[in-house]
């Protein structure tokens, strides 16, 4: 160990969570290390659409970076979006006049790196390119080995690793049931057409046992995004194959099929997961917390999980600054983030996982939002401003 290097934080994942935290870090001025496998620009699955705390995020990190956010290039922005019930029944969730959007659309290859780009040079040592390898418990705080055996001493480790998360599986010993993840599947498709001039994002519930949400979202350079996903222990129990369903929509679906009549995939379908299990498993302990993915804070309903993952690394950086403050790095000290995420995403989480169990009554679903469509659609202004910028 004559090559420690000691710090008083340590973040693992340099995606949307760890480079919050990482800014948020830097802002409060508060040295640290931020370490991620991969090298930057690097891309990943997703369905690549932001909405509500990430516009919230941005905006309470810097300005500029919201700024840098709105007028990016390759970042694509609407102010619609309309959620199909069914063939006949839609819920449009449209922005306010005065503001500008209510989702953006950016691959995770662009938006990452977006991001990455903004981690300080001046508090933050990153490690890219280089793996953990091992982490452990000692008296002064966690032991972090990196692939090439170099050693990082951390009084607080910061898991934003994913929903695989090494810090959760190592620390804790545990990782999320079936039952609180769903499973997509995307791909890119160019020549779509009969798209909303608006880049309004489509997105559809499709009944197949279970209910599927299949979305298209429009990207900057012409292509989409094709997802389709549902319940992981969902699929598993009724056995369906998430390719089949989607090529059985994108041929046979009597209001998707014209669209992509002479459309062309450009790329494979990918497989990526969205974890909710927040408030089902622990998310602090001596030492370390959990964020984004590994702390399960994806929406179960309309699946935000970039966003919330964002604000609970600028939400970490309220605890962390307090333990450093008092020298304490105990679950006693730590235990206030999980605190705080309670108070943020808590009453949220929980109705958008009611609202995921109570659509497997497909016309108990229909007959409710037909009811309740027209307040729903009135009152989601104050709701998206609530939640977002």
């Amino acid at each position: 160990m004559n090559n420690l290097i000691k710090t008083d934080v340590c973040i693992i994942g340099a995606g949307p969570s760890g480079s919050a935290t990482s800014i948020m870090l830097s802002k409060e001025k508060i040295h640290h290390y931020i370490i991620d496998k991969a090298v930057f620009p690097r891309d990943k699955t997703c369905g690549d659409g932001l909405i509500l705390y990430a516009y919230k995020s941005l905006k309470t990190l810097v300005e500029e970076i919201f700024n840098g956010f709105l007028e990016h290039p390759k970042i694509f922005h609407s102010n619609s979006i309309r959620l199909h019930i069914n063939n006949d029944l839609n819920i449009n969730f449209k922005e306010s006049k005065d503001r500008d959007m209510v989702i953006s659309y950016a691959k995770r290859i662009d938006f990452d790196n977006f991001l990455v780009e903004k981690i300080s040079n001046d508090f933050a040592f990153k490690e890219f390119g280089n793996g953990v390898k091992s982490l452990e418990k000692t008296e002064k705080g966690i032991l972090v080995t990196l692939k090439d055996n170099k050693q990082i001493l951390a009084k607080i480790v910061v898991g934003a690793d994913g929903v695989n998360s090494l810090v959760s599986r190592k620390l804790i010993k545990q990782k999320p049931d079936t039952k609180y993840k769903s499973t997509f599947i995307s791909a890119y498709f160019k020549n779509v057409d009969d798209l909303p001039k608006d880049n309004e994002a489509e997105i559809r519930i499709v009944y197949k046992k279970i209910p599927l949400f299949f979305y298209i979202f429009p990207l900057s350079d012409g292509t989409v995004n094709v997802s389709l996903g549902a319940r992981t222990d969902k699929l598993n129990k009724y056995n369906i194959n998430l390719l089949e369903e989607v090529d059985h929509i994108l041929n046979s679906h009597e209001k998707v099929k014209h669209k992509f009549k002479k459309a062309s995939i450009t790329s494979k379908w990918r497989c990526w997961v969205i974890p909710f299990h927040f408030g089902k498993q622990q998310v602090f302990g001596d030492n370390f917390l959990l964020v984004g993915d590994a702390a399960g804070l994806a929406n179960a309903y309309y699946k935000e999980g970039v966003g919330t993952g964002m604000m609970s690394g600028i939400l970490a950086v309220k605890t962390i600054k307090e333990a450093i403050r008092i020298n304490d790095f105990s679950s006693k000290t730590l235990n206030k983030h999980q605190k705080n995420l309670k108070s943020e995403f808590g009453k949220l989480l929980k109705f958008s996982y009611f609202t995921l169990r109570l659509m497997r009554f497909k016309q108990i679903f229909y007959t409710i939002v037909s009811l309740f469509k027209k307040r729903v659609e009135r009152k989601s202004e104050k709701m998206i401003i609530k939640r977002s910028y």
